[in-house]
């Protein structure tokens, strides 16, 4: 008899443990199909569309609310703060893109005789995925207007310099981080447009040039060379 409790536990181990795998198949096939309650089919998309985001689930105002360590708008995500610690450099790398956009969205529209709304929220592009960044309207709104007044003022450059620097602090607290020290002189000094939403970071360069570098072809042996001359007289 105890022989056949030995198969009977056996087969019921066996059982569970292919129940457990199903139910999980299954959830990766409804998430697929964004049938998946917990992942809908906007989030499904965007994903496909603009690949993983690095903060998980924390996006927009969300993510904003998360670093300022205030109550998210979505009560089903759930932080970890050790999780959310660790990710604060790549933070810091989407916070600064957001407010050297607005600044330089303002000097661009100011160029080109244009007007447009401050972006609040923007989707900022990282090494691998992206993620939608939120800063308060007030703060984004302003930024836009210094990089309007730069170019229709450039004589208070100065005062504009302090105000942005203030502005910068402000919000680099609010997220319990200190702002890089070059940030402000980044944002007053950037002379070329950047397209909306679209941002590299330094790790993106330097892979696209070891690609191309890569493609190139190696160079000759100074035997080859001295044969190409040889033949090049004949």
């Amino acid at each position: 008899m105890e022989w056949i409790l030995g198969i009977l536990i056996i087969i019921l181990a066996v059982v569970a443990i292919f129940v457990i795998y199903l139910s999980e198949r299954i959830t990766v096939f409804e998430t697929l199909l964004g049938i998946n309650p917990k992942v809908t089919g906007e989030k499904l998309a965007e994903h496909v569309h603009f690949g993983p985001n690095p903060f998980g689930e924390l996006s927009g105002k969300d993510l904003w609310n998360a670093m300022c360590g205030e109550e998210l708008e979505d009560p089903e995500i759930i932080v970890d703060p050790v999780d959310l610690d660790k990710k604060r450099p790549r933070y810091e790398f989407v916070l600064s893109k957001h407010l050297e956009s607005l600044l330089e969205e303002g000097r661009f529209d100011a160029r080109n005789g244009e007007r447009s709304e401050a972006k609040a929220v923007l989707r900022i592009q990282m090494l691998r995925g992206s993620v939608e960044s939120y800063i308060p309207f007030a703060e984004a709104s302003r930024l836009y207007e210094i990089g309007q007044e730069l170019e229709a003022n450039p004589d208070k450059g100065e005062k504009l310099k302090v105000e942005t620097g203030e502005i910068v602090d402000e919000l680099f607290s609010q997220v319990g981080m200190t702002a890089p020290n070059t940030l402000v002189d980044s944002m007053l000094s950037m002379t070329h447009a950047l397209s909306e939403g679209e941002f590299e970071s330094p790790e993106i360069d330097q892979d696209k040039e070891a690609d191309e570098s890569a493609q190139l072809p190696a160079p000759s042996s100074d035997t080859e060379l001295e044969n190409a001359k040889t033949t090049n007289k004949t």
